[in-house]
């Protein structure tokens, strides 16, 4: 098991965010074999850490990683588009949700940069996160982590980028594009709307 605190150099998620999966692994009609996947352990140390703390990275990709092999990769797509739609009610992306309306508004291509600031406020040393507005918009991810380079995270990803344009009132679907995400971290995420 990890050692706690994590030092600073070290890839981590804020515990809110965990926290907020692991409420959506339960809100899953069979999260019970999620969270058997799992093991104890993580659930338990996610559960008992304080919400602003550090947490491993790679535990977000080891609970998406838990719901396909139990449920399939549809119900990672299920759960990361339910966490985006009530994101905007935690106390950690109220401030960052607020400035971004207000400053850039809530067309779709504007609402997708909040993927970008969200990564800033959620995760340390988790790569690189930007966002070109255009048509198509294009989300660069930069040196991600090892522990993040899985397809579990990558769907997620597609799931959670989809839920904002809905958020925003808007439809479209995303491409991945990312031949060495696997040896690099590096993906392109192409928003078509």
């Amino acid at each position: 098991m990890t050692r706690f605190p994590l030092a600073e150099s070290e890839p981590a998620y804020r515990a809110s965010v965990l926290k907020l999966l692991l409420e959506h692994v339960d809100g899953l009609s069979r999260g019970d074999l999620v969270r058997e996947h799992l093991g104890r352990a993580i659930p338990a140390a996610i559960e008992a850490a304080g919400r602003s703390d550090w947490l491993p990275v790679g535990w977000g990709g080891d609970i998406y990683e838990a719901v396909g092999t139990t449920l399939g990769e549809r119900m990672i797509e299920t759960s990361a588009a339910n966490m985006v739609m009530k994101a905007p009610s935690r106390p950690i992306f109220q401030p960052l949700m607020r400035g971004v309306t207000q400053f850039f508004g809530r067309a779709p291509a504007q609402l997708l940069r909040t993927y970008a600031l969200a990564q800033r406020f959620s995760a340390r040393n988790a790569g690189a996160f930007s966002v070109v507005v255009g048509r198509p918009t294009l989300v660069h991810v930069r040196g991600l982590p090892p522990a993040l380079r899985r397809r579990a995270w990558q769907v997620a990803q597609v799931s959670v980028l989809e839920a904002t344009l809905r958020m925003a009132g808007g439809e479209g679907r995303v491409e991945i594009v990312g031949d060495a995400f696997a040896a690099t971290g590096d993906v392109d995420f192409v928003v078509h709307f």
